[in-house]
């Protein structure tokens, strides 16, 4: 199909939500989709239908090693188009990033103040496991990942903004 005029998408293909856990991949890239009349898929969810376990059992009862080889896989193997919305860690295997790198991505990048303040409560697997400031030391080292992988950063956390960064 054609390009949207002036727009960052194509109707047909993939846009790529990556960024650290808590910065609104799901939620935005819901709201996204909704707005851009495009499908919304979360890797995640994915991971878990093929696992038939939870983001959180998996890392409890087969470790995070498990969780990013499911990962891989799901990325590996996708297909659909629409605003996919992926774990904060997928960036972590350098082969993930080969393929992350060759997709449209976003990279949704708030200040580490809105980060923490959305995921210290949480009940997230990493963030069950880490003290505060390992999760500041995670963020920080995977910033250069994200980095390397994204052809937009969005430091923002409206839709509107982003939006706006789009067209």
């Amino acid at each position: 199909m054609a390009e949207q005029k002036g727009s960052f998408y194509k109707i047909n293909e993939q846009i790529f939500l990556i960024g650290f856990m808590g910065v609104g991949k799901t939620y935005l890239g819901q709201k996204l989709a909704e707005r851009l009349n495009l499908d919304f898929h979360d890797l995640d969810r994915e991971i878990e239908k093929s696992a038939e376990l939870d983001v959180n059992d998996i890392f409890k009862l087969k470790g995070e090693k498990t969780f990013r080889e499911l990962e891989s896989g799901v990325l590996k193997n996708w297909n659909k188009p629409g605003i996919i919305s992926t774990g904060g860690g997928i960036v972590e295997l350098k082969e993930n990033r080969n393929i992350i790198k060759t997709k449209k991505t976003i990279w949704l990048n708030p200040s580490w103040q809105i980060i923490r303040s959305r995921i210290l409560n949480s009940y997230r697997p990493l963030v069950l496991e880490r003290s505060e400031d390992e999760l500041y030391k995670l963020w920080d080292q995977r910033k250069e990942l994200y980095r390397q992988c994204a052809d937009i950063e969005f430091t923002k956390s409206s839709l509107d903004d982003l939006l706006k960064l789009l067209s």
